[in-house]
């Protein structure tokens, strides 16, 4: 009896198992799907935008030189800052702000206390 119950037990959970499995399958499906689409609308982004590359990477050396000659780096932020403080504590100074980044952990997405 024990043996039967023992292989009822091993019968469920490898059902259970395969179920699992091809609930898996079905999600990486979708998201390959989801990442086809993504990759098609990206195409037509870039067909319709051609005066801009949307890819960063895509950015010539000379472009990004340019941009990094006129960028500032200012370490020591506090961790709460936002933005727009930042932009309203730098606006009193020569010169405009195009942009403020706040650099984040890629793991825990806090800032790192950089901009």
């Amino acid at each position: 009896m024990r043996y039967a119950h023992a292989l009822l037990v091993k019968k469920t959970r490898a059902k259970i198992y395969q179920e699992e499995i091809a609930a898996m399958k079905r999600r990486v499906a979708e998201m390959e799907s989801e990442a086809a689409k993504l990759r098609e609308m990206q195409s037509q982004f870039d067909h319709q935008n051609p005066d801009g590359p949307s890819d960063p990477s895509n950015v010539s050396r000379e472009d990004r030189e340019d941009v990094d000659g006129r960028s500032v780096f200012v370490g020591n932020v506090d961790y709460g800052a936002t933005p727009e403080e930042i932009q309203a504590h730098f606006s009193n100074g020569e010169g405009s702000i195009n942009r403020v980044t706040i650099l984040l952990d890629k793991f825990t997405g806090h800032p790192k206390g950089y901009v």
